[in-house]
């Protein structure tokens, strides 16, 4: 992933920002979105966030610059053999609109048996 001048915000942009960012448009959409805020007692390198909408997501925050690390990866990877949708968000994927679309692409669309 390049990180360019062209780019200043989301290369200078913390993963504590990207969260923020993150979890208000989860709100907008009506997604449930799940962060633990202290994972020192959780297992290591389970993903960032697991967000619920037409279907669960796991999505791992990482800075322009974050690497992720062997723990990280061995769950992103079991999660997807075991066929979730897991990977990983950086403040590129913000600018770009990926995450903007894959969060809509889960959004749950009010059904008759919600409204009654």
């Amino acid at each position: 992933m390049r990180t360019t001048a062209s780019r200043p915000l989301t290369a200078a942009m913390s993963e504590a920002q990207l969260l923020a960012i993150i979890r208000r448009a989860c709100r907008t959409l009506g997604l449930l979105c799940y962060h633990t805020h202290d994972s020192r007692r959780s297992e290591a390198g389970f993903p960032d966030l697991v967000i619920v909408g037409e279907r669960v997501i796991y999505r791992e925050l990482k800075s322009a610059r974050g690497r992720v690390r062997p723990e990280q990866r061995v769950w992103l990877d079991a999660l997807v053999r075991a066929g979730q949708d897991a990977d990983v968000w950086r403040p590129d994927d913000l600018h770009s609109g990926r995450i903007i679309r894959e969060l809509v692409a889960i959004c749950r669309r009010l059904r008759r048996r919600e409204v009654a």
